[in-house]
């Protein structure tokens, strides 16, 4: 069995993040306070699930670009959502919180993977270019 590039490695590893918040999005659904939310967040969740399988398969700058563009997207929504609270939450009773502070961390890892991955890919090709 051939072993794995890092890169390989690393744009898979992203993709599981990815797959893991469409699961988190899933987890919120039993939340949604109108059925239009609901579809929003099945729209979400659908959306992250297409990253994942981008990134699994071939990880294209256009693919991290909307990685990095839709997790900075989703970061600016929970930010904005009136379940997102500041400071010490309890998960007990609070779920929606807890749920919605695991999604934006994620979102945020995932948006500053994206750009490292741009920043370092695009510099390769300005190199060459030069």
């Amino acid at each position: 069995m051939p072993a794995v590039q890092p890169a390989t490695l690393g744009r898979r590893v992203c993709a599981v993040l990815a797959a893991g918040s469409a699961v988190l999005h899933l987890m919120m659904l039993g939340h949604a306070g109108n059925p239009v939310l609901g579809v929003l967040i099945v729209a979400m969740a659908l959306v992250c699930l297409y990253c994942s399988y981008e990134l699994w398969r071939a990880g294209s700058l256009r693919t991290w670009c909307v990685v990095a563009v839709m997790n900075l997207a989703m970061i600016g929504a929970h930010w904005s959502l009136p379940q997102h609270r500041h400071g010490a939450v309890n998960l007990q009773a609070d779920p929606v919180s807890a749920l919605m502070g695991v999604a934006t961390t994620v979102s945020l890892a995932e948006a500053v993977i994206a750009a490292a991955v741009l920043v370092v890919a695009t510099r390769r090709r300005a190199a060459r270019l030069f």
